[in-house]
Parts: C-alpha cells; sequence; structure tokens
C-alpha cells in the first residue's frame, strides 16, 4: 500500500505561532543580535536561526535585512525608557532625557548608535529608520509633556515645542557622538534643568 510523505511543516508555519508572536520573537532576535555585533552580526540567516522562524517569513513581514535589524534594535532600546507616575512635566522630561543617556552611556546601544547615526549620512533605509522608529515617537512623547507643561501653567504659553524638544535632547547626541564629556545622569539632569529655565513663565 503506498504511502503519502508529507514534509515536515515550517516551525513558522500559521497554526504554530500567530503573527504578533512571530513578530515579537524575530524583533527580540533582531534586537540582540544588533546589540551583540551591530549590523553586521544580524544577518538574515542568524536572525532567523534565533527566532526559530524561515527566511521566507522574514522576507515576508520586512523588505530587508537592515528593516528588520533596525526596527529590533529600536524596539529593544525603547525598552530602557519610562516615566514616573504623578509626576511635574519638568520631572517626566528629566526622565526621559536621563534615560536616554543611560542607555547610550551604559549599554551597547551607545556605540551602535553612534554607528548608525553614522551610516545615516549616507543610507536612507538608516536614516529613516532613526527618524521614524526612534526620535518621532520619543519627540512625540516629549511634546506631549510640554504641552501639558504649559496646559497646567508650568510652562510659558508662548514657547516654540519643536525648538524646545531640540534643546532638551541635541545635547545628548552631541555627547554621544564626540564623546568629549561624559554623559552621566547629572549631565542629563542639568541639561533639562538649564532648557527649563527658558520654558517658566
Amino acid at each position: 500500500m503506498e504511502q503519502t510523505v508529507r514534509a515536515p511543516r515550517d516551525r513558522d508555519e500559521p497554526g504554530r505561532r500567530s503573527r504578533e508572536q512571530l513578530r515579537d520573537a524575530v524583533l527580540t532576535a533582531a534586537g540582540e543580535l544588533m546589540l551583540e555585533g551591530g549590523l553586521a552580526a544580524a544577518t538574515m540567516e542568524a536572525i532567523a536561526a534565533r527566532a526559530a522562524v524561515s527566511k521566507r517569513t522574514l522576507y515576508k513581514y520586512w523588505p530587508s535585512r537592515g528593516a528588520v535589524a533596525l526596527e529590533g534594535f529600536m524596539r529593544n532600546a525603547a525598552s530602557s525608557w519610562s516615566l514616573p507616575d504623578d509626576a511635574s512635566a519638568t520631572e517626566q522630561l528629566t526622565a526621559l532625557v536621563v534615560s536616554a543617556a543611560r542607555l547610550f552611556d551604559g549599554t551597547p546601544a551607545g556605540p551602535l548608535m553612534r554607528s548608525l547615526i553614522a551610516d545615516a549620512q549616507s543610507q536612507d533605509e538608516i536614516a529613516t529608520a532613526i527618524r521614524e522608529q526612534w526620535l518621532r515617537p520619543r519627540r512625540a512623547v516629549a511634546a506631549d509633556l510640554i504641552r501639558r507643561g504649559v496646559a497646567e501653567g508650568e510652562f510659558r504659553p508662548d514657547i516654540d515645542v519643536e525648538i524646545t524638544l531640540d534643546l532638551l535632547f541635541a545635547p545628548v547626541y552631541y555627547r554621544l557622538l564626540l564623546g568629549h564629556e561624559p554623559m552621566d545622569e547629572d549631565f542629563a539632569t542639568a541639561t533639562v534643568e538649564h532648557a527649563v529655565i527658558g520654558l517658566r513663565r
């Protein structure tokens, strides 16, 4: 009697893991590989192996190695920042800037972000990923805090939100890129304190 031999199911075949679970596994793997060895380490083969998915799945959801690697890193790094509850706008802005300084100064994310910013000058995909996945979400949160500070009377009503965001975060990236001075918590706190002087009534 003839037996039908079926090919083994893919590890990531629908039914085994949900789309959200697959994406989570892939982005976790990509983020870890980026922190371990940078963009060069986050190959499609390495990401697929660590996430226990096929390369076919990676290309189903991401157009390129750079896209999935960068999204994984950005998501991994995003978990490093949080806001204190029941705090003033100034206190929450301070927490945001301190979180960024800690991430860049005390983890492999610092050298990696420095490298990505350099690559972004000549690679549009990386530049777009940094703007859309890293800068834009953080600026949006900080902008809401500034507007809340205005609404609650903590800050002046005539401030320019976009310029204020640059004043708050630019010093962090300046020290990240040039390394001329330490980027510690005291520096981050002082950065916000100096910026807020111009925001108050």
